[in-house]
């Protein structure tokens, strides 16, 4: 009888933690993503973008889990430039494109149960290799020098590699679907490595460092497809 109802006590706390536990499992994600890149040595306008990527959700308790994020993100900059004549400032369409590693804590305020809406904070840290800025096609880039240095279309192509930074924003759901309402601060100077064409007699560089760090905003909807 004393087995009976310790086998009856253990099943029901068994059950009772399955529908007390944050969410988890392999999200698929999908969703709006904008990149501002800020800048006093290149001047640009970001456009909406997307992004598209996967979520794990792992934990066992009932009011926060990890969150690991693996996701590509691309979005077009409006790049200032003028021609030869110098006579008309003009943009010309780059792409910013990155793939990202993020790890994110979710803490729920609401606390997910079955068949509720739950939702609340998260923060987290990220590292992303950033492509190169690549113009879109049918540039003329042997006549555009870009704003304010008159940079040239080779000189963009160096921009730096990594980015890293933090994210914090919402995050919650109802049964297999989430979102992620995030804003992102890249802490990288990504246009560390652009030189001016200015360079000693001995092939060294005079400068100056080109400074530009960026921020995202984006929100995304994934659906469970692994739990």
């Amino acid at each position: 009888m004393k087995n009976q109802i310790l086998l009856f006590i253990s099943a029901f706390l068994f059950t009772l933690s399955i529908y007390s536990q944050a969410p988890r499992g392999l999200h698929l994600a999908a969703g709006f993503a904008q990149t501002n890149l800020k800048s006093s040595d290149l001047i640009t306008e970001s456009q909406p973008g997307f992004y598209a990527g996967l979520h794990g959700v792992m934990g066992y308790h009932e009011n926060y889990n990890f969150q690991i994020e693996f996701t590509y993100k691309q979005n077009p900059l409006d790049v200032k430039y003028v021609e030869d004549t110098f006579e008309e400032a003009k943009s010309s369409k780059y792409k910013y494109s990155d793939i990202s590693l993020g790890l994110y804590i979710n803490y729920y305020i609401l606390k997910p149960e079955e068949d509720k809406f739950y939702v609340g904070p998260q923060a987290g840290v990220f590292l992303s290799y950033v492509d190169a800025l690549t113009p879109s096609k049918g540039a003329n880039a042997d006549y555009q020098y870009y704003l304010p240095h008159l940079l040239e279309e080779s000189d963009l192509s160096d921009s730096t590699k990594y980015n890293y930074g933090f994210g914090a924003g919402l995050t919650g759901g109802y049964n297999n679907f989430r979102f992620d309402l995030r804003y992102s601060l890249g802490l990288a100077n990504v246009l560390q490595d652009v030189e001016l064409n200015s360079y000693s007699s001995t092939n060294t560089y005079t400068g100056p460092t080109l400074q530009g760090k960026t921020s995202t905003i984006s929100f995304g909807i994934s659906y469970n497809i692994l739990h």
